[in-house]
């Protein structure tokens, strides 16, 4: 039993591979922010595209 008891305490003390899941969490929280404020990214980016859009018209026709 004495053994078992030492594979289980070193089973739970041994840290390797925490890392890996700490990096999947934190990928997982962003990616969730990211879906969450979807629709308001593209509106901001349509928004800027247009205006992009329209300056370099006016660069050209000015032309």
């Amino acid at each position: 039993m004495t053994n078992f008891k030492k594979r289980f305490e070193q089973f739970f003390a041994d840290e390797a591979g925490q890392s890996t899941t700490e990096y999947i969490l934190i990928l997982a929280v962003v990616v969730m922010i990211a879906m969450k404020f979807k629709g308001s990214m593209n509106k901001t980016m349509d928004k800027q595209m247009q205006n992009l859009d329209n300056t370099l018209n006016r660069a050209f026709d000015a032309n």
